[in-house]
């Protein structure tokens, strides 16, 4: 599972990349679905005005096509992040089971 992190209008954090990381692998590793690459877009939309404005995109490329696009918006990168991740892997658990219950009949 490749996980690409970009930061736009902010400057890069290790501390949130790493957060992001890990989030990511312990929220998709048992999703039953193969990932090819991950993709996560932190914005600072307000920058110096703060407020909620830390807006994620997640967009989850799978192996055997289709992708997964999710936003969230936050006071912090690390809430989103979090949320998205949550979400996620909500999203493809239900997508596989959804599947393996479609092959059974």
């Amino acid at each position: 599972m490749n996980i690409f992190v970009h930061f736009l209008g902010r400057r890069r954090s290790r501390r949130v990349v790493e957060f992001a990381q890990r989030m990511l692998h312990r929220a998709l590793a048992r999703v039953g679905q193969p990932i090819r690459e991950i993709r996560l877009r932190i914005r600072d939309e307000n920058a110096a005005r703060g407020g909620i404005d830390h807006r994620c995109s997640l967009e989850i490329r799978l192996e055997h096509g289709g992708t997964l696009h999710l936003h969230d918006l936050a006071a912090d990168p690390e809430s989103a992040v979090h949320r998205l991740a949550q979400r996620a892997g909500r999203v493809l658990r239900n997508a596989g089971a959804r599947r393996r219950q479609e092959l059974r009949r």
